[in-house]
């Protein structure tokens, strides 16, 4: 190029009232750290990579639109339901060499380790039936998965509070 021209804007310019990359709102973008910028991380707007959108909008909506936190004890528990359910299977997926099941079954942990409220568990249950059903069998599946919907009967009556429905 030559030094006379300047590098063409690729960004809205500073009379928008759009927030993003280019913009004079969002703060300074330059990450050579690797870590994100302080204004655009704090921001409510930007999702987080594990978030669908609508989760993301969540966020935004008045108080009342969120999920009460659950008890400490009760994801615990809940978690180490789930992780029960698996466990043997990962144990024999890396025996036997399944790369594929492996990475499958990490996945899953994964959103069982990160999970933040009994919900999110919830709508798990058809994975870990899918996995147990790959393994040894629906019968079993179908086991496994309602030992788990037990879990949650223990601690119904707080979901129904929860969700404004008791």
């Amino acid at each position: 190029m030559d030094a006379g021209l300047s590098e063409p804007m690729t960004g809205p310019g500073p009379g928008t009232d759009l927030i993003g990359p280019g913009s004079d709102l969002a703060g300074p973008t330059d990450t050579t750290d690797g870590a994100a910028p302080a204004a655009v991380a704090a921001s409510p707007l930007r999702r987080r990579a594990s978030d669908s959108i609508f989760q993301s909008l969540m966020r935004l909506w008045p108080r009342e639109g969120r999920r009460p936190e659950a008890s400490i004890q009760t994801m615990a528990r809940l978690r180490s339901a789930f992780r029960g359910c698996l466990v043997d299977l990962i144990q024999e997926a890396r025996a036997c060499g399944d790369v594929r099941s492996q990475l499958r079954l990490e996945g899953l942990f994964g959103h069982i380790v990160h999970s933040t409220h009994p919900e999110d568990l919830w709508h798990l249950r058809a994975s870990v039936y899918t996995e147990v059903a790959r393994a040894r069998s629906q019968a079993e599946a179908e086991r496994r998965v309602a030992l788990l919907t037990l879990q949650f009967d223990l601690s119904r009556g707080r979901l129904k509070l929860w969700n404004g429905r008791g």
